[in-house]
């Protein structure tokens, strides 16, 4: 079965002083199969850097808001 996207998420703001929003917008579009090492880092660095960002309960569109 191959990956689709429903709900994909634009990100409007830049939550991290390394990534821009189109950026993060662009690695949120990505299936998770797809996504390279460094994508997956930098997506986890820029989650620990919001305030919330190690809540395992918090989703990824909340945080990035």
């Amino acid at each position: 079965m191959s990956a689709t996207a429903s709900g994909t998420k634009t990100v409007t703001k830049s939550p991290s002083g390394r990534l821009t929003a189109a950026a993060l917008t662009a690695i949120l579009a990505t299936p998770v199969e797809l996504l390279t090492v460094k994508q997956l880092n930098d997506l986890i660095e820029t989650l620990r850097s919001q305030p919330g960002g190690d809540d395992p309960a918090r989703t990824i569109a909340s945080l990035l808001n």
